[in-house]
């Protein structure tokens, strides 16, 4: 049977050190930071909307809250995770009814 080893750690490349200081920064409450390069920049991508009097009107929301930095990447990296779902408890099923009888 073959040995295990650990491997030794390697140390973290000029980009992934700074990444990790980023991270580890301190921030103030109600700040989002992305889970995966610690950007706090967020973007919203939305399809068909219109200019109408100087405003953005209508639209459909394709990617909600991305954060920009990982989006130039080519990753979508959601900033805020979903909101939880609720659970319900199983409804049991209708008693069925019994066949009318016939009229005479």
């Amino acid at each position: 049977m073959a040995e295990l080893r650990l491997v030794p750690a390697v140390e973290p490349d000029a980009q992934q050190a700074l990444v990790g200081r980023v991270k580890a920064l301190p921030r103030p409450d109600g700040i989002i930071q992305c889970p995966r390069c610690g950007s706090r920049s967020m973007l919203t991508v939305t399809n068909g909307a219109v200019i109408k009097n100087g405003k953005k009107h209508g639209g459909t929301a394709v990617v909600k809250d991305a954060c920009a930095d990982c989006w130039k990447k080519g990753q979508v990296t959601p900033m805020l995770p979903d909101p939880p779902k609720l659970v319900k408890d199983p409804v049991p099923p209708k008693p069925r009814r019994s066949k009318p009888k016939a009229v005479k």
